[in-house]
Order: C-alpha cells, then sequence, then structure tokens
C-alpha cells in the first residue's frame, strides 16, 4: 500500500475519531470500519486521491481514478457490496480536508483507471463552509447525489450518504 493510501485511511479513521468500535488494517484495500451507533454500524471504505481543478484538462472538476488491487488494465471490475458491509466510495483531498462521497451502487462496473467527478465548486465550497452536495446525472439518467465534507462532519455525511442510499439493513448478516 502506498503512503498516500495510509494517510488517507488515517485521515478517514481520525475523522470518525470515537465512533470508530473496529478497523481492519490501514494497510487494507478495501478499509473495514465497524462504528458505534447511531452511525451506521458496519461499513467497506473505498478511498482514492481527489485530484484536478485549477490547472488541469477539466478545471471545474475534481475525480478520483478508480482501480482495485489486482485489477488488470482495461478490465472491469466491481466494487465489493456483499454481506453486512456499506460499500462506500470516498475521494479525500488532503489539502482541502475534503471528503467526497459517492454512490457506490451507482457505479457497478468500471474499468480500471475510469475517473469519478465531482464540480471543483462543490469541493471549495465544502472547504469553504464544511459542506457541500452536488446533484450529478448519469449516463444511465439517473441523478447521483454526491456529498462533499471536512472532518468535523464526516460521521453526518456518511449518515446521509447510506440513507440516500436505500439505507442499511442490520439484519443483513
Amino acid at each position: 500500500m502506498s503512503k498516500i493510501a495510509a494517510r488517507q485511511h488515517n485521515a478517514l479513521l481520525q475523522a470518525l475519531g470515537d465512533a470508530v468500535i473496529w478497523h481492519s488494517s490501514w494497510k487494507d484495500k478495501p478499509l473495514c470500519v465497524d462504528l458505534a451507533l447511531p452511525n451506521p454500524p458496519r461499513l467497506r471504505v473505498y478511498m482514492y486521491s481527489l485530484v484536478g481543478g485549477i490547472g488541469t484538462v477539466r478545471p471545474h472538476e475534481f475525480k478520483a481514478v478508480l482501480r482495485l488491487r489486482g485489477q488488470p488494465v482495461n478490465e472491469y471490475a466491481s466494487f465489493d457490496q456483499s454481506g453486512s458491509r456499506f460499500t462506500l466510495l470516498v475521494g479525500y483531498h488532503e489539502e482541502l480536508d475534503v471528503f467526497v462521497l459517492w454512490d457506490a451502487s451507482l457505479h457497478p462496473r468500471f474499468k480500471n483507471g475510469t475517473n469519478i467527478q465531482v464540480r471543483d465548486t462543490t469541493v471549495l465550497s465544502a472547504a469553504a463552509v464544511g459542506r457541500a452536495e452536488q446533484r450529478r446525472p448519469l449516463t444511465s439518467g439517473v441523478i447521483e447525489i454526491v456529498i462533499a465534507c471536512q472532518t468535523w462532519n464526516l460521521t453526518e455525511a456518511i449518515s446521509d450518504r447510506v440513507a440516500w442510499t436505500g439505507g442499511f439493513d442490520l439484519n443483513d448478516e
């Protein structure tokens, strides 16, 4: 695991603070995290660097580049959404201290290197005021709600992400 990924996992765990009752090794990708109630109890976190913005090919957006460990170039893969863990797709911009939460259920298959975007105004607003949301139309016609937030309100943003994705079934064991 890269030093960047380790810093990202550490930033996430630090932001969740006392809500964390257990987590897999910070070296694991995805990172599994169990949270104390009333938070969503069991998460599977796929975390990526949030890159882009001013000075890039698409200066009005940030993106995360999706790939899974062992996924061959140009091959399709999917996030593990099995069992009793809620799959969380997260981008993190370290300098701005902004987490971005996409709806992983709306991205069931992707090629290695596919990117997922969020508008720069959403990220910069979250950096300025703590939280922002974006309605993002997908090619399927579905409107995805993307949440961007700072460390201090990450647990609330995760709870909203779970609720807006359709909830979490505590009986799904």
